[in-house]
């Protein structure tokens, strides 16, 4: 975002030149801009981003835009590792007749979800979730960078956002390999998985029961994430 974008928005969110002056240093010092102004935008509306939660990136846009097209008009999804609820908000408010729920392990990210419409429950992946086979989509943003490689995080990042967001485990995939699992059990035959992942992360996991596996990329050529189908047929997937 542009200096001067940043400074229209500092500007509108203080109520006088002295609260603007903190909410100045505060992003001088490196505080994410959403978590000082207290909202950023997600595919086009506004979302609250409470402090110390992590602030939804602009690339997990697509992810949220390829699950509204997968989820029927009186479907399921639930939205795992919501955060905010960034993702499961967007599918809320463009497929308005679904039922769309949001897990996180965070007390803190659940109570900013709710804020932002979605129900949510405080749990780990599908532990909080009793129905299975119940689900048309499940989609997941979760924390996919090496644990070795946090150090060439931007330093703000490094610095203020909480770290179980982003270290995924010595190759990244901790979290996610237990996604797909889950995944594997909330999803009805025929259902859908879109997850997150970097570099060729896609090719280390286990996709058994999931076919087709398709990734997605930027318009860089870098892969973006991946969208799941869980096989009738139970066959062993593989990306594509």
């Amino acid at each position: 975002m542009a200096a001067e974008e940043e400074a229209a928005l500092l500007l509108a969110a203080a109520p006088d030149d002295t609260a603007l002056e903190a909410l100045v240093r505060r992003r001088e010092q490196g505080e994410p801009l959403p978590w000082i102004i207290g909202t950023l935008l997600f595919c086009g509306r506004p979302l609250h981003v409470a402090p110390g939660v992590y602030v939804p990136r602009r690339q997990s846009e697509e992810l949220a835009r390829r699950a509204v097209t997968l989820l029927p008009a009186s479907g399921r999804a639930v939205d795992l590792c919501t955060g905010a609820g960034a993702v499961a908000a967007h599918l809320r408010a463009e497929v308005p007749g679904a039922g769309v729920v949001g897990v996180d392990i965070d007390l803190r990210a659940a109570h900013c979800a709710r804020r932002n419409g979605v129900p949510t429950l405080v749990g780990d992946l599908d532990g909080p979730l009793r129905a299975s086979r119940a689900f048309d989509v499940v989609t997941a943003v979760t924390p996919y960078v090496p644990t070795d490689q946090l150090r060439f995080l931007p330093a703000d990042v490094q610095r203020y956002e909480p770290p179980r967001a982003l270290d995924g485990g010595p190759d990244g995939l901790d979290l996610l390999r237990r996604v797909v699992a889950a995944a594997g059990r909330l999803l009805r035959l025929d259902g859908w998985l879109l997850v997150e992942v970097g570099g060729d992360q896609h090719l280390a996991l286990d996709w058994q029961g999931f076919e087709p596996v398709t990734p997605w990329r930027d318009d860089d050529g870098a892969l973006r994430g991946v969208a799941a189908r869980l096989s009738p047929a139970g066959e062993r997937g593989g990306p594509r």
